[in-house]
């Protein structure tokens, strides 16, 4: 009878061993998901420290880690209030003090066992601490990670003297193997978190460099259309300066052959007075002096009407530049007149112009800005087409596309030409070939907006070097 008893025991006990494992198992199994679906690490550890106190009976388990540069053990799970300052005190008098016996052992990841720890004198400071606890005997179990690298110790205090018993020891061992695993986890996704909070910071101060950046860029483009459109007002403020000097050189010619004229018929006025008053008057003398105030009379209205046109056309091109309206024009006369206006600046230059355009084309358009189009296309040619003391040959000719509504024009000049790269630029913003003295490198920039934007057309330009250059201005009428 003693003897199936001995067996039906240590049946119970197998069984009771397996049950233990099988829930150590379940419980890891729970510890694991829980931690992977962002559950922290210290409710994953104290619940298999919970199953193990459960299955042990009369003990407290705690989870310790271990710091390798410093050779320390810490406390990572925090231990119930009753054995908070107990554990702490045998951390640092047994596991983190070189000289005992159970540091030898964890640091040869070896357990050590406390079967009494009042047998011990390594202990004797705990003694006092111990017995008000009723803490009776320590198991100490190395925690040691994957790659065989210790991470830790498994804590175990029992309230009674506890022999090692293979079941409870291999119990204790896979609950340290599925901490191991836990802290291994936790480690990866504290490093994960690390990485994404620094990451985050990463792109943070990359969205506040790029947003000052953008700041930046937004401050310099608004001073660069400033400073253009400063420049643009330069040049439409140059060019009425250009037609005032025009109009000054035009009108003094009809304005002094009308003072010349009204001066000699006033001499003749005076002259027949006096012959007059004396009773000298002669009928061919009469005769002659109405003839000569007739053929004056004419010289002095003929030139004042010049004179009045002259300031008629400067005042349609000033009020042009500025203005966006549209209006019926002869185009021909219009383009005469804008030559009008550069008298002063092509006077001094032996170009030729060409004008092919028919005196009956009228259209409805913008005139101002064709003329502004028109005074660029002219005096960039006249800068750059041109080598010095060259008399070069400037062709400006138009025509209608009746089933396009639109209006063509052809600017051509026989100057040096240009190349593809310079091409692709002339009309990028104070792109210049020449000096920033002589050019503010925005008169095609002018253009080619003037042509897109306000009269809805298009620009193309075709050059080679050697063969002059053409300009093709297409827009609707």
């Amino acid at each position: 009878m003693q003897s199936l008893q001995l067996v039906s025991t240590e049946k119970n006990h197998r069984n009771m061993a397996l049950a233990s494992q099988r829930l150590l198992d379940d419980i890891r199994a729970n510890a694991m998901e829980n931690l992977l679906n962002s559950g922290s690490l210290s409710t994953s550890l104290i619940s298999i420290s919970d199953c193990l106190e459960n299955v042990l009976g009369s003990c407290h388990c705690q989870v310790l880690s271990f710091n390798s540069s410093e050779s320390r053990f810490n406390v990572i799970n925090k231990s119930n209030r009753t054995h908070t300052n107990f554990v702490t005190n045998f951390v640092h008098k047994m596991l983190n003090s070189k000289t005992t016996e159970i540091t030898k052992n964890l640091l040869n990841k070896t357990e050590f066992i406390y079967s009494d720890i009042y047998q011990s004198r390594e202990c004797k400071d705990l003694h006092i601490e111990g017995k008000e606890l009723g803490v009776v005997a320590a198991w100490t179990i190395p925690l040691v990670s994957h790659d065989g690298i210790l991470c830790g110790a498994y804590l175990c205090l029992f309230n009674t003297v506890r022999h090692t018993n293979d079941s409870e020891l291999d119990l204790l061992h896979r609950a340290a193997s599925s901490v191991s695993a836990l802290i291994f986890h936790g480690k990866q996704k504290t490093a994960e978190l690390k990485n994404k909070i620094s990451l985050q910071k990463t792109i943070s101060k990359q969205d506040a460099d790029l947003n000052e950046l953008n700041l930046a860029v937004k401050k310099a483009i608004i001073q660069r259309t400033q400073v253009q459109t400063q420049l643009i007002e330069l040049e439409n403020m140059a060019a009425l300066g250009t037609m005032m000097s025009s109009l000054t050189h035009e009108i003094n010619t009809p304005i002094g052959v009308s003072i010349t004229a009204s001066s000699y018929l006033s001499d003749l006025q005076q002259e027949c007075f006096e012959k007059l008053e004396l009773n000298q008057l002669k009928r061919s003398e009469l005769i002659t002096y109405l003839q000569e105030a007739k053929e004056a009379s004419y010289i002095i209205q003929r030139n004042v009407q010049r004179a009045d046109e002259l300031i008629n056309t400067f005042k349609r091109l000033s009020i042009d530049q500025d203005s966006q309206d549209l209006r019926s024009f002869n185009l021909c006369h219009y383009v005469y007149e804008v030559l009008l206006s550069l008298k002063p600046r092509l006077k001094m230059k032996p170009h030729k112009f060409c004008i092919d355009i028919s005196d009956e084309l009228n259209i409805s358009s913008n005139p101002g800005a064709l003329s502004q189009v028109l005074i660029n296309l002219i005096m960039n040619s006249v800068h750059h087409a041109f080598l010095p003391n060259q008399s070069g040959r400037i062709t400006i000719k138009a025509s209608l596309v009746p089933e396009q509504s639109e209006l063509l024009i052809y600017y051509k000049d026989n100057g040096v030409g240009m190349d593809q790269e310079t091409i692709q630029n002339i009309y990028k913003p104070f792109f210049s070939l020449a000096g920033s003295n002589e050019s503010s490198g925005l008169g095609m920039h002018i253009c080619s907006n003037i042509v897109m934007k306000v009269l809805n057309g298009s620009l193309t330009c075709q050059s080679e070097l050697g063969k002059g250059s053409q300009f093709e201005i297409r827009f609707p009428v």
